[in-house]
């Protein structure tokens, strides 16, 4: 992916809601066994990656406010 593909996906990623983010998370993994080049493998995993991190991020989140209740 090219430096602005990037960035939408990043500005996506700060916008999406759980179930967006779930559903893209879906299909990327469904499409990884398929794909074979390294460069596009590499973005799979780091876009993977970085779903996982957004996740978490809104959990613990999420899990902070609750706490300061």
């Amino acid at each position: 992916m090219d430096k602005d593909e990037w960035k939408q996906f990043l500005r996506w990623l700060d916008e999406a809601n759980e179930e967006e983010l779930a559903q893209v998370k879906q299909r990327l993994r469904a499409t990884q066994s398929a794909v074979t080049e390294p460069g596009v493998r590499s973005d799979l995993r780091r876009m993977l990656r970085l779903i996982d991190e957004e996740v978490l991020i809104r959990q613990n989140l999420a899990t902070r406010s609750k706490e300061h209740r």
